[in-house]
């Protein structure tokens, strides 16, 4: 049905004489993880703490992906599907599991040039390293503190402007997490504004740019769900000379029950959460070395609760045309607690990507 929807939405301007629908691209997207070493393997131990995928040693899909998408200078479309393995044992126990869904539904119109309006199942404008498309991330997966601190994909629409080297996008979304309709009257609203210096590409970091590149960021967003109002802000900059490319975000968010309880809310009381992630790699021929550093503390007023800081080092080497990843990295965790729990892990990853 939504491929019928869009079909039809696209063939009303091409009949009035207004633009072409473009041709359609087949993507498709495989990501493959291997747990050499895990430290943490019995269940019992098992920390259930925040960026802990908890993958004892053996094989898992992280993400597949396949769909169709197309794009002109007036048009623009993408419907793919595909599924996730929860990012770690926090999502899991919280019902996330690997099924086949909609992962993009969108369709888009660009009225003037630099304007594009795009409505349907997309990514919130928020946060540099959550925008940045999971196949063109140098770990394969996004920092813990982007991954618990942004709010992902809803339904809803952007209006994207872009002037000379300043972009601005203001979304408008149910905020509700559901395909089927907004079940409550509150809305997600977000905003993000960015500067570009250069011409090297600022959502990835692996190959070598011509000239000086810097990317500037700053966005917000809040939400107001059933029984939780939430409001979140964050500062991303961006930096690539030759093969070097430094990436850095910072992120800081708010919540708290709202007044007239319907449901059970996120947080009892007014809980703030903090998380930053730097990363620096550095592309050599094929070979694309990194190192990234994240934190996140989900409660600035309790101590040691819930805060966990990871260091992820590792190798990527990048097949021709980038249709193949393969890498191999180490994950230094350190979780705040009473009880210290050795959790380091050793993975590979297999990725291809047409």
């Amino acid at each position: 049905m939504t491929a019928a929807a869009l079909g039809l939405m696209f063939s009303v301007p091409a009949l009035a004489g207004g633009p072409d629908v473009p041709s359609a691209q087949v993507v498709g997207l495989a990501q493959t993880w291997v747990t050499v070493l895990d430290e943490d393997q019995s269940p019992v131990a098992d920390p259930g703490g925040y960026g802990d995928p908890e993958d004892d040693t053996g094989f898992k899909l992280r993400r597949v992906r396949v769909g169709i998408m197309g794009k002109n200078e007036t048009v623009k479309y993408g419907i793919t599907v595909g599924a996730s393995a929860p990012f770690d044992v926090v999502a899991e126990a919280q019902g996330s599991r690997f099924e086949l869904g909609l992962v993009d539904t969108y369709g888009g119109y660009s009225p003037t040039k630099g304007v594009w309006v795009t409505a349907g199942l997309q990514k919130v404008p928020v946060s540099r390293e959550a925008l940045t498309a999971s196949g063109s991330l140098g770990f394969t997966e996004r920092a813990v503190s982007t991954n618990w601190l942004t709010p992902g994909r809803d339904l809803g629409a952007v209006i994207d402007y872009r002037w000379k080297f300043l972009r601005t996008r203001i979304g408008a979304f149910n905020g509700s997490g559901t395909l089927a309709g907004d079940d409550n009257e509150g809305k997600l609203f977000a905003g993000r504004v960015e500067a570009k210096l250069g011409d090297g590409a600022v959502y990835r970091t692996y190959g070598s740019v011509e000239s000086f590149t810097l990317g500037i960021g700053l966005d917000g967003w809040m939400n107001q769900e059933l029984a939780t109002s939430h409001r979140g802000f964050g500062a991303d900059l961006i930096v690539r000379a030759s093969g070097l490319a430094v990436l850095v975000e910072a992120r800081q968010t708010m919540s708290e029950p709202t007044e007239d309880l319907v449901d059970v809310p996120g947080v009892f009381v007014e809980t703030e959460r903090q998380g930053l992630m730097a990363q620096v790699g550095y592309t050599v021929g094929s070979i694309e070395p990194l190192v990234r550093y994240s934190i996140f503390d989900d409660d600035l007023g309790v101590e040691d609760t819930g805060d966990v800081s990871e260091l992820m080092s590792g190798v990527t080497w990048h097949g021709e045309s980038d249709l193949v990843r393969a890498g191999i990295g180490y994950a230094l965790r350190n979780e705040s607690g009473p009880i210290k729990v050795s959790n380091d892990t050793v993975r590979a990853w297999l990725q291809l990507k047409i």
